[in-house]
């Protein structure tokens, strides 16, 4: 419970931010273009990013209480962003307790979640999360993606001795899927997805 308090916190506290400081309409380089694409269901540079065009649809023609389109487009990306960074703490939080070994106590415990939110929070005000994270780029949720992929990896290895374990790796196939609609930064999880699955079975 503990372990989700401090996740729901890392969310929102990035959420807050995010949204605090994202940009009132389109920006600078492709931002302008996404826009316009997703309002329009236009067709941006290659490769495309379909599935980030659909998403931005339904945000420019359906959040009337913000008036500017590029604005409404823009709020993907703090959404996603702050998802990213909280699932990176769970993956931080996965890892420490995957790989030190320590007396299961609530000081240890909360040492552990004090750690991840660290640096997660550290990485979520990094120079690149931070632009990508308020503006209409596809980064942030590509992003998004990356991490989602990996703690479902970390989660399978977790509990693979478990009746319907399955269902993290065909999780895991679907969010690949769904993120080469977005960017194709996503496949450079496949090594660390494959090594994790092959020393698991090994």
């Amino acid at each position: 419970m503990t372990n989700k308090i401090f996740a729901g916190i890392v969310f929102f506290f990035c959420l807050i931010i995010y949204i605090s400081t994202m940009a009132p309409t389109t920006s600078f380089w492709d931002c302008g273009e996404f826009i316009a694409c997703s309002y329009t269901l236009g067709v941006p540079h290659p490769p495309g990013t379909p599935l980030y065009l659909l998403i931005g649809n339904v945000f420019s023609n359906s959040l009337f209480f913000i008036d500017d389109i590029g604005a409404r487009v823009n709020l993907i990306s703090p959404i996603v962003s702050a998802l990213s960074v909280m699932f990176l703490y769970l993956i931080i939080v996965q890892l420490i307790n995957k790989w030190f070994q320590y007396k299961n106590n609530k000081i240890n415990s909360l040492c552990v979640y004090l750690s991840a939110a660290i640096g997660s929070l550290t990485f979520a005000f990094t120079d690149s999360q931070w632009f990508n994270a308020v503006e209409a780029e596809v980064y942030g949720m590509s992003t998004f993606f990356t991490a989602i992929v990996v703690w479902l990896v970390l989660k399978w290895s977790n509990e693979k001795d478990t009746p319907g374990s399955i269902k993290y790796l065909i999780l895991i196939t679907y969010f690949m899927g769904l993120a080469i609609g977005v960017h194709l930064l996503n496949l450079l999880a496949i090594p660390f997805i494959a090594l994790i699955i092959y020393f698991s079975i090994t």
